[in-house]
Formats: C-alpha cells, sequence, structure tokens
C-alpha cells in the first residue's frame, strides 16, 4: 500500500476510503452514494475558490466514492487497499495551463478520454457579485420563458443569464435546456450567495451535438453522464462493456426552484476554441405530465435493471472465474495427455526396439550362402 505524506514531511498510511466517505464497511450503495454528495457539495472546488485544504478533501472523497462506487474497485480495495492507478484524479484548471497543455488537452477529449477541469476563480466572483447586486464588469441577461438566446461564449469564461421562478411553474416545474454543435460546456446554477448549486457537464446527444440541462419537476428522475466507452477499455478491459452503460445513472429526488429570481451560466469549457450556443428557459407544459409520468416510470425500471446488472455482474465475474479456472485445466490435461501419449508411443517403440535386436546380430542366410551365383558375384 503506498503512503501519503503529510505537510511535516513524515509519512502515514493511506486513509481509508469509508472512513473518507463516513460509512460503514457494509454500506450499501445508496449510502456511499449520499455520504459523497453531501461532502462532494461541501468541498467542491468551485464552492470554495482559493481553499487549498477543501480542493485537497474533495480530491479525497472523490477518488474514494470513485473506488466504492464501482463494484470491481470496491472488491480490489477490500481485498488489497487502494493502487496507484485509483488515486490518479485531478480536476484541471485550464487557465494555469499552456498552450501545449491545452492542445494535448483538447486530443485526449477527441478520443474519449475524460479530463475534469475546475471553473476558474474570476468567474466565480463574476457569480457572487451577481447574485449579491454588487458591482461587475459583466451582466446577466434576462431569459425569458420560450426565448432561445444563440450567443458564442470564449473558453474559461461565462455568459451569465436570469431566470424567474414563478409562482404558477411550480405545478409542473420548469427546464434549462443549453445545446452546442459538438463543443464542450457547463451549465452553472447558483445560490442566492453565489456559490455553486448545480453543475451539468455537457455530453453528447446523437452525431450533431452536444447538451446539458436541468429540470426542476415534481417528479423522481434520473440523471445519467455520457458514456466513454475508452475510458472502461483502459479501466476494466475483462469485463464486458454492457456492464458499464448505467455506471453513471443517478435517481434524483423530485427538485423544484424557489419562487424568485435564479442565476445561471454557460462556462467555455472547450480547450482550445469558443463555444457556440443555444440556451432556453421552458416552463413545463401541463400537456407534457404524461410523459413526464412516462419518464418516471422508464428512469425507475432503469434503476431497477442497474441493480439487477450488479447482481448479474458477480455471477458473470465468478462464471468467469470459474471458466477461466476450466479452461486453465483443459490446458494441463491437454498437455499431460500429449506428454502420456508421446511418452507410451516412445515406450512401445523400445520393446519394439528392444525385441528385434538379438535379431539383428545374426547373419542372414542370403549373405553366407557359397551356391553358384553367389560365388559368380564375389
Amino acid at each position: 500500500m503506498s503512503k501519503a505524506t503529510t505537510p511535516e514531511g513524515e509519512t502515514k498510511p493511506d486513509e481509508d476510503f469509508y472512513q473518507l466517505l463516513g460509512v460503514e464497511k457494509l454500506a450499501s450503495e445508496s449510502e456511499i452514494k449520499t455520504a459523497y454528495r453531501k461532502l462532494a457539495l461541501k468541498y467542491h472546488p468551485d464552492r470554495n475558490p482559493g481553499d487549498i485544504l477543501a480542493q485537497e478533501q474533495f480530491k479525497k472523497v472523490s477518488i474514494a466514492y470513485s473506488v466504492l462506487s464501482d463494484p470491481n474497485k470496491r472488491r480490489q480495495y477490500d481485498v488489497s487497499g487502494p493502487s496507484e492507478n485509483q488515486l490518479d484524479f485531478e480536476g484541471f484548471d485550464v487557465s494555469e495551463m499552456g498552450g501545449v497543455g491545452r492542445v494535448f488537452g483538447a486530443l485526449f477529449t477527441k478520443l474519449g478520454v475524460p479530463i475534469p477541469t475546475q471553473i476558474v476563480p474570476k468567474v466565480l466572483a463574476q457569480a457572487r457579485q451577481i447574485s449579491l447586486g454588487q458591482e461587475c464588469d459583466v451582466q446577466a441577461k434576462v431569459l425569458k420563458p420560450g426565448d432561445v438566446v444563440s450567443a458564442s461564449v470564449s473558453k474559461q469564461h461565462a455568459h451569465f443569464y436570469e431566470i424567474e421562478m414563478l409562482e404558477e411553474y411550480r405545478k409542473n416545474g420548469v427546464a434549462i435546456i443549453c445545446k452546442s454543435s459538438s463543443s464542450k460546456f457547463k451549465l452553472v446554477l447558483f445560490d442566492k450567495e453565489g456559490g455553486v448549486r448545480m453543475i451539468q457537464e455537457s455530453g453528447k446527444r446523437g452525431k450533431s451535438h452536444t447538451q446539458a440541462d436541468m429540470f426542476f419537476i415534481p417528479y423522481t428522475v434520473g440523471n445519467i453522464q455520457e458514456f466513454n466507452p475508452m475510458k472502461y477499455h483502459l479501466e476494466d478491459k475483462d469485463t464486458p462493456i454492457a456492464f458499464h452503460y448505467l455506471d453513471s445513472f443517478e435517481m434524483q429526488t423530485a427538485t423544484l426552484l424557489e419562487t424568485r429570481k435564479h442565476y445561471i451560466a454557460v462556462y467555455g469549457d472547450n480547450w482550445i476554441s469558443d463555444v457556440r450556443y443555444t440556451i432556453n428557459f421552458l416552463p413545463v407544459a401541463p400537456e407534457a405530465t404524461e410523459q413526464l409520468t412516462q419518464i418516471e416510470q422508464t428512469e425507475k425500471s432503469i434503476s431497477k435493471i442497474k441493480k439487477e446488472m450488479l447482481d448479474f455482474q458477480r455471477e458473470f465475474t465468478e462464471a468467469k472465474r470459474v471458466y477461466d479456472e476450466a479452461v486453465a485445466k483443459l490446458k494441463v490435461q491437454d498437455d499431460t495427455i500429449q506428454k502420456v501419449l508421446t511418452s507410451r508411443e516412445e515406450l512401445y517403440n523400445e520393446v519394439i526396439r528392444q525385441s528385434q535386436a538379438p535379431y539383428n546380430k545374426k547373419v542372414s542366410p542370403a549373405k553366407t550362402s557359397g551356391g553358384f551365383l553367389g560365388g559368380w558375384f564375389k
């Protein structure tokens, strides 16, 4: 097990992942998820700009959750503790990277390798100023219901929008939809003090665009992140990819916005270029409630399938282990059979050779004959 270095330079054993999240070793998946959400919200770098200790703690709990929320990694951790690749986690502040670093970041993103980034402190400061009504060098544009706004935001900058939640919207809820033509961005909701309340990373939707959306509706809905096959091929190539499709799917409790003005931002999270996007704010239509009910039922089914797949993965892993052992045993038996058959053949040949040996010493009558023809040809 690797060691962690203290500020004084001394080493200490790695912190226990279960203790970091404040859960028991036999904690269920939902208990681990709930504990992580609380800690992630508390220590998120975007809510604690400049706080190195909070950022370090966020990194620790994120690593712990990434391991304990994955059945395979959790079993490995329970047996042998954390591995080096599990500790390889970091959120990058793109503003601190040079041009070459951003180019490499863009290449990795294109290859399907997700690289986490942080919102730069300047944007977080602007969010606080806007939310608190203080003087700010940028302004929040009013986003009226139903209007579709098109714009382009520079990398590491943000466009701020003001939406007003009315009492009449609370019955069916509201949605905020942001789309871009294959560019990476964050959709961010702030609280009253300008702290980060919610972040949605953009993800591919079909082949033509990326999208991030927030639904604040009186229904229990699910959330799922963009699926990156390469990530799983790199981390767990032995497990069929079908077991990973629903890894990031999570059910969320019904959430409604308070009746007041709220501020959101579109943050340019692309590595090397500006982000062209459209955004709109939609009160959910009463006619759509039937579809939302169907969505709720469908996502409950997905949640059930996810649990079934976790159980099936354990069965599959055990069956694969038995199969691999059987294949290994078969190879040993194959080698053994080939060896004994070869040995058997050699023994028979040796019996024949030894039995023939006495006769090989006798002179053939044909060679000792002194007959007419034999003498003739001498």
